[in-house]
């Protein structure tokens, strides 16, 4: 996280800040650096630094104390984002990129939103709000098929001899989809009332 308003510097900027190469800062001057000055909390790839706190420390200087609390400018990564919007951070890439939040902003070489547009996404209820931050379930979830039970009955109905045969030629007549489909429905269907029975065992 970038607290509001705060400018910030990576370690290439705090090489050249300094006057030597990055790997001049490296060898020489890094343990003591960041012994002193502590990365801003959430930053990677890159690490970055407030810069203030970066001044002061060149400068011999006590560090100033960095802002607390939290505040709707503060800048988030797509992990931060995804987590105060109860989203993944995909979630929050994706939707920046198709105009369903704000597209964030470009700094040192990556995206961040303010954290008041991450609860402006939490708030919206769209249709679908994509997977929630650490979420595991991965199983795909089928609504239930009315006409497997239905046709489930029809089968039965036949085989009591209460009715003709049922066939997909009828089934694809009767719900609207092709032969192949409606030989699954009876498939499935075959499948329910097989299974129905071991079911009802299980449950006594």
């Amino acid at each position: 996280m970038i607290p509001r308003g705060r400018p910030t510097l990576d370690l290439a900027d705090v090489a050249q800040l300094a006057g030597v190469s990055l790997a001049t800062w490296r060898r020489r001057h890094h343990a003591a650096f960041t012994a002193a000055v502590h990365p801003l909390p959430g930053s990677e790839r890159p690490i970055l630094y407030d810069a203030a706190q970066v001044h002061a420390h060149l400068a011999s200087k006590p560090l100033p104390s960095l802002p607390t609390g939290q505040d709707k400018e503060d800048l988030l990564t797509d992990q931060e984002a995804g987590a105060v919007a109860g989203v993944s951070a995909s979630t929050i890439r994706a939707d920046a990129a198709a105009d369903r939040m704000d597209p964030g902003i470009e700094r040192h070489g990556r995206r961040w939103w303010t954290r008041a547009a991450a609860e402006e996404r939490a708030n919206r209820q769209p249709q679908y709000k994509g997977r929630t931050t650490g979420s595991k379930d991965k199983t795909t979830r089928v609504r239930p098929d009315h006409r497997v039970d239905e046709v489930a009955a029809e089968l039965a109905a036949a085989d009591a001899g209460r009715r003709d045969p049922v066939t997909a030629a009828g089934l694809a007549e009767l719900y609207g989809v092709s032969e192949r489909t409606a030989e699954r429905i009876i498939a499935r269907a075959r499948q329910a009332a097989a299974s129905a029975p071991a079911a009802e065992q299980t449950t006594r």
